[in-house]
């Protein structure tokens, strides 16, 4: 499969925080809101989360796992990777970094341009599944964690009780 890489833990991560959206305060309403648009394209995309990742095998998971989920829960997504998404936007967006190892290699995720459209991609909340001490030791990524609210999953959990 050549040199794509995956992080599974990542893939159960983004479900996670599909069930904690779905279920949060708010949420439905947010989802009907976008019932009143005339188009049903219009309607479609902004009802879309959008799901990305800087790996084309990581996008194969999330499209056998985390796609058919979404579904059950009843949300819509639209899912690619980071470069595909390029011109593209939707009001939330979970991203998945997968990049983590004791080498610092961050292989796709270390160009700029990379990270750029992957975190201006969402026009309302923007979810990066990943490690953050592994990629706060890169002064691109180091910036923008730092002006980012940060929450484990735990937290994630009892937020949205």
């Amino acid at each position: 499969d050549g040199s794509s890489k995956v992080n599974l833990t990542e893939v159960e991560a983004m479900k996670r925080v599909l069930a904690y959206l779905k279920h949060s305060h708010g949420f439905d309403d947010y989802m009907k809101h976008w019932d009143t648009l005339k188009s049903d394209t219009k309607r479609r995309q902004e009802k879309e989360i959008g799901l990305i990742s800087f790996y084309g095998k990581q996008v194969g998971n999330i499209k056998n796992s985390v796609r058919p989920y979404a579904h059950k829960l009843g949300i819509p997504v639209k899912l690619n990777t980071v470069d595909k998404f390029q011109g593209m936007e939707r009001n939330i967006i979970i991203i998945s970094t997968v990049r983590s190892n004791k080498e610092h290699r961050y292989g796709f995720a270390e160009d700029i341009r990379r990270i750029n459209v992957g975190f201006s991609r969402a026009r309302r909340l923007l979810i990066v599944v990943g490690n953050r001490q592994f990629f706060r030791q890169n002064a691109h990524y180091q910036r923008s964690i730092d002006e980012m609210e940060h929450f484990d999953i735990k937290q994630l959990q009892d937020l949205v009780r």
